[in-house]
């Protein structure tokens, strides 16, 4: 699958075959520091290379720390700070900004590969069943792989339309699964499509082993749900610890500790706890989204 836009840069990625050509020697600096940019570009289908797209990677974190450049000098312009400060800011903002959205630039090419990893290990299921039903019905495999990447599938189908593709050019169909098996970051994806070219070159059923399969990923799926409801038992007690136990117990010491004088309870104090309570309730919802298993059955 193709990225166009990379979130949050401010360049499109077309501009770096301009740009990051021009730029290239900064583009080889930032690579340095993170090497592995070159896999996560070509897993997410970037036609550039690492060093055309760490040079607008600089450029876009540069556009950003100006960005935040300004907006701090303007705020701390209208405060009564001494002149070091109204500095130091705008500096610490800069360099802060541009670092971070360096980072995350950097980071973001990988993330999405991941995301893309989930949804073909999402897919799979079904494809591997459509793969099932079309071969048991004595339709070659290549037409299958053919029908699979002009389906509605979003992520595997175009995986098999290259496929598809480059059979049509003259490239061996097997030689050509065992470069997608490669390519791709879903695990399950490179599993089935390593059995698959296995159970060919052995001469074994091939239906037999798509049924196999099928009942592999089923049975995957059924265990990360059960895994997932014996972790979730666990998560909602701490979720009602940080939501009702501690808010209550911690605002009922306070006040104990108000009438002794060692610590005086005001609105804000009270305030400042829920708010906690809040933010705790936030990071322990958030944790639940990423560990629910994404069951494609």
């Amino acid at each position: 699958m193709q990225i166009k836009r990379i979130p949050l840069m401010l360049l499109p990625i077309s501009s770096g075959r301009t740009l990051g050509t021009r730029f290239k020697g900064l583009g080889n600096r930032i690579v340095a520091f993170y090497p592995s940019i070159r896999y996560d570009l070509r897993d997410i289908g970037v036609d550039l290379t690492a060093e055309q797209f760490g040079s607008i990677t600089l450029i876009s974190a540069l556009g950003w720390a100006f960005v935040f450049t300004i907006l701090s000098a303007v705020l701390i312009g209208f405060s009564a700070s001494p002149l070091p400060i109204k500095i130091m800011v705008p500096f610490l903002a800069f360099i802060v900004s541009l670092l971070l959205f360096m980072v995350l630039h950097l980071a973001y090419p990988k993330m999405i590969a991941e995301t893309i990893a989930k949804q073909e290990d999402r897919e799979l299921i079904f494809v591997m069943r459509d793969v099932l039903i079309q071969i048991s019905s004595g339709i070659p495999l290549f037409t299958v792989i053919e029908n699979v990447g002009n389906t509605g599938y979003d992520y595997i189908g175009p995986e098999f339309r290259e496929v598809a593709a480059r059979v049509r050019g003259g490239a061996p169909l097997l030689d050509e699964l065992e470069a997608m098996a490669i390519r791709t970051r879903s695990a399950y994806l490179k599993k089935t499509t390593w059995q698959l070219v296995t159970a060919i070159r052995s001469g074994a059923n091939l239906t037999a082993t798509l049924k196999s399969i099928v009942n592999t990923l089923v049975e995957y799926q059924f265990s990360l749900s059960r895994s997932f409801n014996a972790e979730l038992n666990f998560i909602i007690l701490i979720y009602l610890m940080a939501a009702a136990v501690l808010p209550t117990i911690g605002t009922t010491v306070l006040v104990i500790f108000s009438v002794f004088g060692l610590l005086g309870v005001s609105p804000e104090l009270f305030v400042a706890v829920v708010g906690l309570s809040f933010i705790g309730q936030i990071v322990i919802i958030g944790y639940v989204k990423t560990k629910r298993p994404n069951l494609f059955i």
